[in-house]
């Protein structure tokens, strides 16, 4: 049964920011500013509502992010997993190396602030992306008000806020969860400030541009300065005097360079202090169009099949639906340039990841502005038709409230939430009994080893749980049982070694009086993966 599963301390931000959300609705159409501060606080209650369902850390890529965040909160200039690699590494292997440049450094800078307020908690890892999914609807509802009008900007900013697969990347539970966050937050920047540009050409619009795609490839690379593609493409494309083209390139060309200037000082400074994990993270960012990198791979048509349904809800008629809204929105777009701007961002986006081999179903979301607008377009259109054949005013105002209320509720899609952030359906929660249970060890830990710092082995308790470990505590951690000779190796160094007894270890070991073993309790509770090594 919907809401039972959640706790009360769960429940409550839910109930709040539904309230508030609906508030919103309500106080728009008098009073818009009070409105879309409602959005941003409901959308605010949403996010920690979300962010705070799994006191664990998602296996993949929330967790690795979380101990690198947490290592550059000692030092912002040297992003680290594993601070004190006790054991030899291969700096080609991002999940066990050392220097980690396997993801631009703004997002992590972001978290490991909030590491440094709030601590190694999982609350800490997901802040910054609240804040950031929260601002994402007053970009979309600026955008929107300037391309057609501020109902189509509030109802597709109303939709981005309530949708479920940006909340789950807030919650770290989809990959790349804070990366993806953090990344459709800067290039939706750039977009807002755009539009807010062409509307009164202030030159400090230009500076936000370059500041905010800056940003962006400081977060996930090139694709950060999509603004600048489209936004050529738009210029070449709409007819115009010769000196008004001249200078919107020169304008172009001012913002890229400040866009330049903000993430080529951390690419210089990679490549001169770490010269071997710089280059090869380079290279390896250059095969992603080429080839599947790590197995990610799907079909050519994937984003336009089963990614639409990720990413937006599953059901045949959602694509149709997604296509019905952007044509829509787009021909009824005032300005030609915002039109060609729009497609062109929509088409580019899509054909670039159409045509690169490595596929990650998260990837086409920063035009997911533009879909959620042409989302509202669609409810604005149906409730101003309704306006005209009914023109009864007391009942127009409760459709006008109901409506977009429930499609909001429709596409948050809680059955799905509580589904995977609760015991409701225990076998269809990506093993969330065993996150507990590996939570509920980490938890005792330190009081097992008595507070001294251990190099820890085998703790395969679920899928890379030693990384998680890792971030909640001070000890070096490993996933797999050591052979002789690495626990030679561990001894030279004077470290103390302990390791987790999930049934598997050698004889050598056990034998071994120098070692702790930790004995882990309710095993049948644990999936164990215990790593090849």
């Amino acid at each position: 049964m919907l809401f039972t599963h959640f706790s009360s301390e769960q429940f409550t931000p839910l109930i709040l920011s539904g309230i508030i959300l609906i508030c919103s609705v309500i106080f728009f159409k008098k009073r818009s500013n009070l409105g879309i501060g409602l959005l941003f606080i409901g959308t605010l209650c949403l996010g920690y509502f979300i962010a705070n369902l799994d006191p664990f850390l998602h296996i993949w890529d929330e967790q690795y992010h979380a101990l690198v965040a947490k290592n550059l909160a000692e030092n912002f200039l040297k992003p680290l997993l594993y601070s004190d690699p006790v054991l030899d590494y291969n700096y080609k292997h991002w999940p066990g190396n050392h220097v980690w440049l396997h993801k631009q450094p703004l997002f992590l800078w972001q978290i490991a602030v909030s590491i440094k307020l709030f601590g190694t908690t999982e609350f800490a890892v997901r802040f910054p992306s609240i804040i950031m999914h929260a601002i994402i609807p007053l970009f979309i509802y600026r955008i929107g008000k300037i391309a057609i009008n501020k109902d189509v900007g509030f109802y597709g900013a109303l939709l981005f806020a309530t949708a479920y697969f940006p909340l789950e990347l807030v919650a770290g539970r989809f990959s790349t969860d804070h990366n993806d966050v953090a990344f459709l937050f800067y290039v939706t920047a750039s977009f807002w400030a755009w539009f807010e540009y062409t509307r009164t050409e202030h030159k400090y619009w230009l500076i936000l541009i370059g500041l905010f795609s800056g940003c962006a490839v400081l977060v996930k690379w090139l694709m950060g300065l999509l603004i600048y593609v489209i936004w050529a493409f738009q210029t070449t494309i709409i007819k115009s005097p010769r000196a008004t083209r001249i200078r919107s390139y020169v304008s172009i060309v001012l913002s890229g360079l400040i866009s330049i200037v903000i993430f080529l000082p951390w690419q210089i400074y990679a490549h001169l202090n770490y010269p071997k994990e710089a280059s090869y993270e380079a290279e390896l960012n250059s095969r992603h169009m080429f080839e599947a990198v790590e197995d990610h791979f799907e079909t050519t048509l994937y984003y336009f099949t089963n990614g639409l349904n990720h990413i937006y809800g599953s059901g045949d008629l959602v694509p149709f639906i997604i296509l019905l809204g952007v044509i829509l929105f787009v021909i009824n777009v005032q300005n030609k340039g915002h039109q060609v701007f729009v497609v062109s961002g929509i088409v580019f986006v899509y054909l670039f990841y159409t045509f690169a081999r490595t596929k990650m179903v998260s990837f086409p979301i920063i035009v997911a502005p533009f879909v959620y607008l042409g989302l509202g377009y669609l409810i604005y259109a149906a409730l101003a038709r309704m306006e005209r054949a009914i023109k009864v005013v007391p009942i127009i105002t409760f459709i006008a409230i109901v409506a977009p209320s429930f499609v909001a509720f429709t596409v948050l899609n809680l059955s799905k939430i509580q589904n995977t952030h609760t015991m409701w359906k225990p076998h269809d929660n990506g093993n969330r009994m065993g996150e507990l249970a590996e939570m509920s060890f980490v938890r005792s830990l330190d009081q097992r080893l008595k507070g001294d710092a251990h190099v820890i082995f085998n703790a395969s308790i679920t899928q890379d749980g030693h990384i998680s470990m890792m971030y909640f505590t001070d000890h070096v951690v490993y996933g797999f049982i050591p052979n002789k000779s690495e626990i030679a190796q561990v001894k030279s160094k004077n470290r103390q070694i302990a390791i987790l007894n999930l049934g598997n270890l050698p004889a050598f070991i056990k034998n071994d009086s120098t070692i702790k073993i930790l004995d882990v309790k309710d095993k049948e509770l644990l999936t164990i993966n215990p790593l090849v090594h």
